[in-house]
């Protein structure tokens, strides 16, 4: 905000996109702009300014206090619904919800998944009633928002229901898979992933990867949108079995024997190291966003290529990533990253009085088919 004058500058150009000149409908009846983790209120705002009805949900009280005097300070309340739930698979349960005083307040979440325990701070916990989305929605949605720290598993399991019966052209949301990894919640890591399947397969999105650093990049509300990398079956099904094999725990395993006296070798697993490099998980920290779009939406939606730190399409035998970024794992860029890890995050030596012995041994391994990581699903 500081920066760029606004939240989320590249997100907000692409509901900015979505949103102007189609708000206001023929006849005078408006598209409806849902917002599930409205926060200050920014996106809904900026809805209300372009002509949608907008119901936004946000259950923690400062923020939604901060968001009620905004929508009185634009005299927007004739469009604004304001809810204090949260939104959920389930309904009617009390839920807990965990506000910090310091660090980030967007953590705010959910028992407090999403918090940064390494900042001291008191915390505010409330019990706030659940809604799902099926129960609540009644109409077509131009655009539907999900910000909810790790919860958007939930969300969308929850509106499953208004998600087939209605029309959803656009969604953008927040993908947070080190949410539950951090706190080994395998059920709702299983569930994460699984969302975006769904959304492909049963909902018939093609969604594009906006990215964290994405998130604020932004040439102007003019300016055309930036071609996005799509989120395909061929990726997620990587995502979908490296979970099933971090809870067995043979994720990246066996090392094999040549690289075990290597640091970075020396134990198997690891996140994102040992992850198969063709999954969207192989591009992600510990966050990101997207965007899925059907209908009219895919006029704006443009997609170039397929998301991993390497293609689905390339063979077993292959270990370094050639992507344009020169990004390794977890999208580290490969400049920054100390020569002992360079490997490891499958970008090529820098320097080989540190790693090229280690470089030299994971090239014939690779060669050998015998990197567990590199597997190849049918």
């Amino acid at each position: 905000m500081e920066n760029a004058g606004m939240v989320e500058a590249g997100i907000t150009a692409i509901a900015h996109k979505l949103l102007s000149g189609r708000c206001v409908k023929q006849g005078g009846n408006r598209e409806l702009f849902v917002d599930v983790g409205a926060n200050f209120g920014w996106f809904a705002i900026l809805a209300a300014k372009l002509g949608c009805k907008v119901i936004a949900y946000e259950p923690v009280p400062l923020f939604r206090a901060f968001f009620e005097f905004s929508v009185h300070v634009n005299d927007m309340a004739f469009l604004i619904d304001i809810r204090d739930t949260v939104v959920s698979h389930e309904r009617d349960t009390l839920m807990k919800m965990v506000v910090p005083a310091r660090g980030i307040w967007g953590t705010a979440g959910i028992d407090g998944l999403n918090i940064d325990r390494a900042i001291q701070s008191d915390q505010e916990t409330i019990e706030v009633r659940s809604v799902r989305l099926e129960d609540e929605i009644k109409d077509n949605v131009l655009l539907l928002k999900i910000d909810v720290e790790g919860w958007e598993w939930s969300v969308v399991k929850g509106a499953e229901k208004f998600l087939k019966k209605y029309h959803v052209e656009n969604v953008i949301m927040e993908y947070s898979p080190g949410v539950p990894e951090r706190h080994f919640k395998w059920d709702h890591m299983a569930a994460t992933p699984e969302m975006l399947v769904n959304l492909i397969t049963k909902f018939e999105y093609r969604i594009g990867h906006i990215g964290d650093a994405g998130k604020h990049q932004s040439s102007g509300w003019d300016s055309k949108l930036v071609p996005l990398k799509e989120i395909t079956m061929k990726n997620l099904k990587y995502d979908v079995e490296d979970i099933k094999l971090w809870q067995a725990g043979t994720l990246a395993c066996p090392v094999p024997d040549e690289l075990k006296g290597f640091e970075m070798w020396a134990l198997c697993g690891g996140v994102p190291e040992g992850l198969n490099p063709r999954s969207l998980r192989s591009e992600i920290g510990h966050n990101t966003n997207i965007w899925a779009s059907k209908g009219d939406g895919l006029k704006h939606l443009i997609l170039n290529g397929v998301v991993g730190i390497l293609s689905p399409s390339d063979p077993t035998e292959k270990y370094f990533q050639d992507n344009e970024m020169n990004f390794g794992m977890g999208s580290r860029p490969c400049h920054f990253l100390d020569p002992r890890v360079l490997v490891k995050h499958r970008c090529k030596c820098t320097q080989p009085e540190v790693c090229g012995k280690e470089e030299e041994a994971v090239r014939k391994a690779s060669a050998e088919r015998r990197i567990p990581q590199n597997y190849v699903l049918s």
